[in-house]
């Protein structure tokens, strides 16, 4: 079995339906090194709205207090620990192409139990998109077979997230603008990104999305 974090072989048991049926044996999958680096949403003792480790969330107090007429409901994968710091530094600093099958069973099983209608994802500015070569969400999101629709665009250049603190993300300027909006109306859309931090990018682009009158707007993220 070959890792899809470290790329190294590693032996582990079959299990006894993949003994009776072969093909349905992965061709990777996380060894155990990299798996225990890694920590995973427990939905039941997180916020209810957001995914964030406490449920006395400062976040969705702040806004609810920006936006008392809209609250989104935000469901994560991973939290935002040293080990998921590393991975997203291999895959999107480093560019290592590779890593975006690293969580392909779990994205797929969680999307499952997500309602959604159409899937957007968050953009990269143009600058970023040169200087990655991708875009780090919807590299992942085909990978795993999952349709969606880049209807936003991002037409600020802004710092990376890592680089700004807690204030300058929330001082932020509203980067995005949308395209084809008549594709929105009635529709259930589902906002995807790698990491929530503040939820600023969330609700920049929930603002947008408003406009053209969905449905609902629910998000999803990689990491909170």
């Amino acid at each position: 079995m070959k890792c899809s974090w470290c790329q190294q072989e590693f032996a582990r048991e079959l299990w006894l339906r993949e003994i009776l049926w072969p093909l349905g044996i992965p061709a990777s999958e996380k060894c155990p090194d990299c798996r225990s680096k890694l920590q995973f949403v427990d939905l039941t003792s997180c916020c209810k709205t957001c995914c964030n480790e406490s449920q006395n969330c400062r976040d969705c107090r702040y806004w609810g207090q920006r936006y008392p007429k809209f609250q989104l409901q935000h469901r994560a994968l991973m939290t935002y620990n040293q080990g998921m710091q590393e991975w997203l530094h291999q895959y999107k600093l480093m560019g290592d192409f590779r890593l975006r099958a690293t969580f392909l069973p779990e994205i797929k099983q969680a999307f499952k139990g997500l309602l959604y209608d159409l899937v957007i994802p968050i953009p990269l500015s143009h600058e970023r998109y040169q200087q990655r070569g991708f875009n780090q969400v919807t590299a992942v999101l085909q990978a795993a077979g999952i349709d969606y629709r880049s209807l936003l665009k991002k037409k600020i250049h802004l710092p990376p997230q890592a680089a700004m603190t807690r204030n300058e993300r929330l001082a932020a300027p509203q980067p995005f603008i949308i395209e084809k909006g008549q594709e929105i109306k009635d529709k259930r859309v589902l906002l995807v990104d790698d990491v929530y931090t503040t939820g600023q990018t969330i609700y920049h682009a929930a603002e947008v999305l408003l406009t053209c009158q969905p449905k609902t707007i629910t998000s999803f993220s990689f990491a909170r």
